[in-house]
């Protein structure tokens, strides 16, 4: 009985913290991401 209710507690914190880890972490992603290379410079022709 001890046992299930450890396992019970441990879900009962493991849930919400993992929901909340997983969140922060996509959240974090575009900090870590390259940003867009600008646009090549538009050069006049030479004559």
């Amino acid at each position: 009985m001890k046992a299930i209710k450890v396992a019970l507690a441990w879900i009962w914190v493991a849930v919400p913290l993992t929901w909340g880890v997983w969140h922060s972490v996509r959240k974090s992603m575009p900090l870590f991401q390259s940003p867009p290379s600008p646009p090549a410079a538009v050069t006049p022709a030479a004559r």
